[in-house]
């Protein structure tokens, strides 16, 4: 039986934490621990001789760290330009035993390691880098530590970009992290390609994105500016602040991603102008901190036409010459939106029918798992011959930020997404005869408030 989960993210929660208090983005341990015996209960009917559990990409929230902000290293550079016993080694091995130190990334990571005793059967883990965590393939040491916080055999030798699951003899299953299908987020742009090898070069999985750059230099950036231009004391003593300062934390949680302008300008107890005031400084220090760096001043040029900024205002915007006290907002909008740049639905699926492993006739690929979008989903790419091939999205586990239809009020619900893949001669509890290959997804959305000055 394979298990496929992805787009964990887990993270250190110290780095932005007020006061000592900790504003915890990952799901409790409890909850993968619920998770995983609820497939156990339902394994004790069925035939399944061993499990596979692949762990899909964005595991670990590497790239988003404001750890990286405290120096001068970066995590957008090629793979291959970390050096064994270098500084930028280092900086990404300390990161991951931050992550690891974690009190809630701790129990899931005991959980996961405890698989084998808890399934009663051999258990299998493996792991595929995602965008987020692209640098735990970045050395020996880094891809040894990875392996050791996982429970997987301590081995330097690289990750593989995608896993085959084999149903028999023959692959049955390609399960990818996703962020292939999306050119802000993967070294190589494939949308004008016509048709998706199963295995990629690995030398494009190597290279930094652009996504790199937003997710810190943005999303981790600003919340880190927020919290030492106004300080701990004054954002744990004002209520609008503290909701503003986690609300620019929840950047990536936001549903749909064309929401998010509106989930920062909808703060309880803050009008629009009053959030503007608070952010419009910040935002400042930020264009400042970028135009100081040429190197990292240029990238963020060639980051214009990507989010509809036209070169020669952006070229403005980061010259601190120019709006030097006042940062139009229709700017700030647009920067904000390349922090949403994941694929839509539509879009992907033209990708996904790419994939030349779910197209040839001879191909014995019956199921195609990938996430990196966070929006689980089944599709039925074709039936011919009374074969069946599908695209199953993993979702994530992870607190989401819904809006309502009008996009202007939002709730939070925390998700998770269950895919297990049974093969031929393994029974699918869910049957009462042979099915030949099936699968069992099921989605799960939780609720439940917490008080915004408790940890969260």
């Amino acid at each position: 039986m394979l298990i496929v989960m992805s787009d964990l993210h887990f993270a250190e929660s110290k780095s932005l934490a007020l006061g000592g208090r900790q504003f915890n983005h990952n799901l409790p341990a409890e909850v993968y621990q619920d998770f995983f015996r609820e497939i156990v209960e339902s394994l004790d009917d069925g035939v399944v001789p061993e499990v596979d559990l692949v762990l899909a990409g964005d595991i670990f929230e590497l790239t988003r760290s404001a750890l990286w902000l405290e120096g001068p290293l970066r995590p957008y550079g090629h793979l291959d330009g970390i050096a064994e016993g270098g500084p930028l080694e280092g900086q990404i091995l300390s990161i991951l035993a931050a992550i690891a130190a974690d009190e809630r990334v701790a129990g899931t990571l005991e959980i996961i390691k405890g698989l084998e005793p808890l399934f009663q059967r051999p258990t299998h883990v493996h792991f595929i880098p995602g965008n987020h965590d692209r640098l735990t393939n970045a050395t020996p040491a880094v891809r040894s530590a990875v392996r050791r916080m996982l429970g997987m055999r301590e081995d330097g030798a690289p990750f593989d970009n995608q896993y085959f699951h084999p149903f028999g003899e023959e692959p049955g299953v390609l399960v990818r992290h996703g962020h292939e299908y999306d050119p802000n987020n993967f070294g190589v742009n494939l949308t004008m390609d016509s048709a998706l090898p199963a295995v990629l070069p690995a030398e494009w999985y190597k290279r930094p994105v652009l996504g790199d750059i937003t997710t810190l230099e943005l999303a981790a950036r600003l919340p880190k500016i927020f919290k030492d231009h106004y300080s701990d004391a004054v954002i744990l003593r004002q209520a609008p602040l503290l909701t503003l300062y986690q609300r620019i934390m929840e950047f990536d949680n936001v549903r749909p991603a064309n929401a998010l302008m509106n989930f920062l300008f909808s703060t309880p107890g803050l009008s629009r102008g009053d959030t503007w005031k608070y952010l419009e400084p910040v935002f400042k220090e930020a264009r400042d901190d970028i135009a100081r760096d040429m190197s990292l001043k240029q990238q963020f040029l060639s980051l214009g036409a990507l989010v509809g900024i036209p070169l020669f205002n952006l070229r403005l915007l980061l010259d601190k010459r120019i709006w030097k006290k006042q940062i139009p907002f229709w700017v700030f909008g647009k920067l904000i939106q390349s922090l949403a740049g994941k694929y839509k639905l539509g879009t992907l699926m033209d990708m996904v029918a790419k994939e030349e492993c779910l197209s040839g006739a001879e191909s014995t690929i019956n199921c195609l798992v990938s996430g990196h979008t966070h929006t689980p989903a089944v599709e039925l790419l074709g039936a011919r011959g009374g074969r069946e091939r599908f695209y199953l999205n993993s979702g994530t586990f992870r607190n989401a930020i819904t809006s309502a239809p009008d996009m202007l009020s939002f709730g939070r619900l925390r998700s998770r997404a269950r895919v297990l893949i049974y093969g031929p001669g393994e029974r699918n509890p869910e049957y009462t005869r042979e099915t030949g290959w099936s699968f069992d997804y099921s989605t799960k959305f939780g609720y439940g408030s917490e008080v915004l000055s408790a940890e969260v």
